[in-house]
């Protein structure tokens, strides 16, 4: 009889640490890492953290983020590619075009005339948002939204020649990204070009490798060139718009209600961007000019020029970046714009 008790209340034992092990191996927190490339002081990495912040309160706990900026995981061709692998959970980056060059459809010059426009042409669910989730889709990548960091312009180390007249051949080398659609509209407006990693540009420009720069915001050519650069052209050519994105593989770990709490917080980022891109604009252009920089802005008569040569020359190419099926989509969507 003692014996029996014994075994009894050993095998109780037993089962409550098998369920109470199992039970804290269920509630073991998740950390997902989120990969960023802007510095730590600016505002997208604020925010980032901000939203790490949130997803933690709000799963109690159990959905940990830890943030990584200023390219501390690589460049973001390269974190795209960890993305799609499942090695890095979440990131906010510019998309690379080469696994899918029809990821150039966020950079099409001259979609949007003001910040009006993009709270439109960016929305959640409107057209270019769900194109943009369809091609992610097809690479296992969960999209979350657009972050804007505001409109294209060029920072340049000397003054450009002439910089309203299309046709007038510019007296700079000017780096572009590997993606050529970036040839085809500095090709339009009569620059020379060369192809440079992001990672290598303030070397690039230091050294005079290349003379100017097109593919950021206002932002990001003070905040990380300022000391090489002396011209800023806020030509408004395109808006400069990353994406918040998931590896799909870390997406499918966590629960219906973990994956809701992201996007809505994902979703609270994206619509605070275009707020804080504005007024950023704004700011930086003033930081620029307190820096000792030339800063040259434009109204939108004085870009006409400009704007009317691109959509003559560039975008009856955009059939072989996007496919005609989906350029056509794009005009359709845009044709009282043109």
């Amino acid at each position: 009889m003692k014996t029996g008790r014994i075994s009894v209340f050993t095998a109780a034992l037993l089962a409550m640490v098998f369920i109470t092990g199992g039970m804290a191996e269920a509630k073991k927190p998740i950390t997902l890492k989120f990969a960023g490339i802007n510095p730590v002081e600016h505002s997208s990495t604020v925010e980032m953290k901000k939203m790490a912040k949130n997803i933690e309160k709000e799963t109690n706990g159990e959905v940990k983020v830890r943030v990584f900026p200023a390219g501390q995981l690589g460049d973001y061709t390269l974190v795209y590619e960890e993305i799609t692998k499942g090695t890095i959970d979440m990131a906010l980056i510019p998309i690379p075009t080469e696994y899918e060059p029809k990821h150039q459809i966020t950079l099409v010059p001259c979609l949007a005339k003001d910040y009006n426009d993009v709270k439109k042409i960016f929305a959640k669910n409107g057209w270019l948002y769900n194109t943009v989730d369809r091609l992610h889709k097809n690479l296992d990548v969960v999209f979350l939204g657009f972050q804007i960091e505001g409109f294209g312009g060029i920072g340049s180390v000397n003054k450009i020649n002439d910089p309203l007249n299309p046709k007038t051949p510019k007296n700079m080398l000017c780096r572009i990204s590997t993606m050529e659609l970036d040839k085809f509209v500095l090709d339009a407006l009569n620059y020379a070009t060369v192809t440079v990693p992001y990672s290598d540009l303030y070397t690039a420009l230091q050294t005079g490798v290349v003379e100017g720069w097109y593919g950021g915001a206002a932002v990001h050519s003070y905040q990380g060139y300022r000391d090489v650069l002396k011209n800023y052209y806020n030509f408004n050519l395109f808006v400069e718009a990353y994406q918040l994105v998931v590896s799909k593989k870390s997406w499918n770990k966590l629960t219906p209600e973990q994956q809701a709490v992201i996007a809505k917080d994902a979703d609270i980022l994206c619509k605070n961007s275009i707020t804080i891109a504005e007024k950023e604009e704004n700011e930086y252009l003033k930081k620029m000019k307190e820096a000792g920089m030339n800063v040259y802005v434009y109204t939108a008569e004085e870009l006409t020029p400009i704007n009317e040569r691109v959509k003559k020359v560039v975008w009856p190419k955009l059939d072989k970046l996007l496919g005609k099926e989906l350029t056509n989509d794009l005009m359709k969507q845009f044709a009282a714009d043109k």
